[in-house]
């Protein structure tokens, strides 16, 4: 085994790992709002553990199992080196000890400003070393990301004219990323132009133009992880700031802008890039509409800039036409994500008969729990509706939840039961991949469901209810996530019998 498949593997078992801690920490949430551990768990305790539990799943579990794939993978499908294992090392590490750092601000320092972190929150109402820490973690994760990023783009632009250096990497990417050198060919009245981005397979396109969305959420959010340290020293030197130098509605579009590029960059665009990748793989056909599908890739990166204002929907003092544009741009990513569903599953169709591997039973159950939970998404982005169901459990159990377990993670599931194979030679056992994939989806789907439903009977998120009013919704997301629990152990299992634990810890020495 060389040493970039030894650099996958270590991620995506890190990243497991991580799914695990952040599946701990929703069970606690789940029982604690359920009235159990009243005791042993106070609310202090509850808001700190709401504010780490999705930076441990977003970028503990799905950033690193994305970045374990694509070093794998991009090199794979270019047939060249990676540009620089020391640097893929490097990210690792960052990020490993970035999430570890934002995990123990909340869960030793009890930083309970909630992910939203909205202005002045943060710096009004926690001690500061507990404020300096989580931002100082932030810092690491966005930093690795942004590494990351790098060498994807090092690695996909650099073999092509040779070693030019990072300014023709920028170059390139966003010549490439916004098919600038097609509309250069138009204003030459070049018809029979070929456009240099379709000289790269479709996944890569996929991966390189993800990497556009996630780099800006890096630097958005690493800047307000910059702004919040910042005012914690200030705090600890005894040099206050007056929090109010900082517009609060401003900020909260600015820090919304940024924080939704990680669903679009991430959650749709990598994602449909996977699905470029895995399908025609599993069924041996070239993706249908592959060319259409370039400028479905090229609409939804633009689209993804414009879409945040969704998130602030409710925001009475926001402008009107900003949240018209929120609405307008959201109903955008429903017609591209739908296309790039369609295309993939017509190359399915279109390539019958099909075995049914691994694989590919969690890609389209992956579909359905896109199309579930980005339904639930559409539903919201209706201003009236939103005026209802705004900070209820629906927006993060139907919308949040749903989508993110049933749909980004069975990718990922999918990506790691395909590849696993290319790098070790061994298939994971189907019998137990097919209990795994049984239990984690409709887990995800009773428990996205009944928080969902709880939102709609007025359950709101991010609350405490000391009566039990909602009890029932949530004993019911309680089987759903012990469903989940237990597909996930069924995965750890099949895993260490296949591979045996020897192995497992031998990638990382």
């Amino acid at each position: 085994m060389g040493v970039r498949e030894k650099i996958a593997l270590r991620y995506v078992f890190t990243a497991v790992f991580w799914l695990g801690v952040a599946g701990i920490e929703g069970m606690l949430m789940r029982l604690r709002i359920a009235n159990f551990l009243i005791d042993i768990y106070t609310p202090e305790h509850f808001y700190s553990m709401l504010t780490v539990h999705p930076f441990v799943g977003i970028y503990g579990w799905a950033y690193m199992a994305v970045m374990g794939a694509f070093y794998y993978l991009v090199p794979y499908v270019l047939k060249r080196d990676l540009y620089s294992e020391r640097v893929a090392n490097y990210s690792y590490w960052t990020i490993v000890f970035g999430v570890l750092i934002t995990w123990l601000a909340g869960f030793a320092l009890k930083f309970g400003a909630l992910y939203t972190l909205y202005w002045p929150l943060p710096v009004e109402r926690f001690p500061p070393i507990s404020t300096l820490i989580f931002s100082l973690g932030m810092i690491m994760i966005f930093a690795a990301v942004i590494m990351f990023f790098f060498n994807m783009f090092a690695t996909i632009f650099l073999p092509m004219e040779g070693d030019k250096g990072a300014g023709y990497v920028a170059r390139e990417l966003l010549t490439l990323s916004f098919n600038l050198d097609k509309i250069k060919s138009f204003s030459k009245g070049a018809k029979d132009y070929l456009p240099r981005v379709y000289k790269y397979p479709i996944f890569v396109v996929g991966v390189f133009r993800g990497c556009v969305d996630t780099t800006l959420n890096a630097l958005t959010m690493g800047g307000i992880a910059g702004i919040l340290a910042i005012f914690s020293v200030s705090t600890l030197l005894g040099l206050s700031l007056p929090s109010s130098i900082i517009d609060p509605l401003i900020y909260k579009n600015i820090f919304w802008w940024g924080l939704d590029l990680i669903a679009d960059g991430n959650v749709l665009i990598f994602t449909a890039a996977s699905w470029y990748f895995l399908v025609p793989l599993l069924v041996g056909r070239r993706l249908f509409g592959e060319q259409v599908v370039r400028t479905v890739i090229l609409a939804d990166l633009l689209i993804s800039l414009f879409v945040w204002n969704h998130h602030m929907l409710a925001d009475t003092p926001q402008p009107l036409i900003l949240q018209i544009q929120g609405q307008i741009f959201t109903w955008g990513e429903l017609i591209t994500m739908g296309l790039t569903m369609f295309a993939v599953l017509m190359t399915i169709w279109l390539a019958r008969p099909v075995k049914y591997s691994v694989p590919l039973k969690f890609v389209l159950l992956s579909i359905l729990g896109y199309a579930i939970g980005g339904s639930a998404g559409i539903l919201q982005a209706n201003y009236a509706i939103n005026r209802y169901l705004h900070n209820t459990q629906w927006v993060i159990g139907i919308h949040g939840h749903v989508q993110l377990l049933a749909g980004l993670s069975l990718t990922l599931f999918a990506v790691i039961y395909a590849v696993a194979p290319l790098i070790t030679g061994k298939e994971l056992n189907e019998r137990l991949a097919d209990i795994h994939l049984i239990l984690f989806f409709t887990g995800a789907l009773i428990m996205g469901l009944a928080m969902g439903f709880a939102g709609v009977d007025g359950m709101l998120r991010r609350t405490l209810y000391p009566y039990g009013e909602y009890s029932m919704y949530m004993y019911t997301a309680i089987i759903g996530g012990l469903l989940m629990a237990s597909g996930y152990l069924v995965f750890i299992i099949n895993v260490v019998k296949t591979y045996g634990l020897k192995a497992i810890i031998n990638v990382f020495k």
